[in-house]
């Protein structure tokens, strides 16, 4: 099988890669300073209540946190009623985030999320 061929030397191409490696540092660091930077990332299970406080010591109040069902009983919680949601009056900043079921009811105790905690930009 043939090889490709490239215009260039290979000095040429490790200094394109090098500039392609700056400009994706570069957008990362202005995507970081406008929206935040990810603090944290964790899983839990949702017990059999309404509220749940889920420790993380990379809370703040401003914290952004994203929820995500990752079986199929959190996925089916997530389509009804008691759908979750994060309390933001409830975040205790370097300990924990809260939360409910939109219904108040109490979830089955089954239920897995994977959630993303963002820190505002400073």
């Amino acid at each position: 099988m043939r090889q490709p061929q490239f215009p260039g030397t290979s000095d040429d191409m490790v200094s394109v890669g090098r500039a392609v490696v700056e400009a994706i540092t570069e957008l990362r660091q202005a995507i970081n300073s406008i929206f935040g930077t990810i603090s944290s990332t964790g899983l839990f299970t949702m017990p059999a209540a309404a509220t749940f406080a889920v420790l993380t010591p990379q809370a703040v109040a401003g914290s952004v946190i994203l929820l995500q069902a990752v079986d199929a009983s959190a996925a089916t919680l997530q389509a009804g009623t008691s759908a979750l949601y994060v309390d933001r009056a409830v975040t205790v900043a370097g300990t924990s985030f809260t939360v409910k079921t939109a219904d108040a009811g109490a979830a089955a105790g089954t239920e897995q999320f994977s959630y993303v905690l963002i820190n505002p930009a400073a």
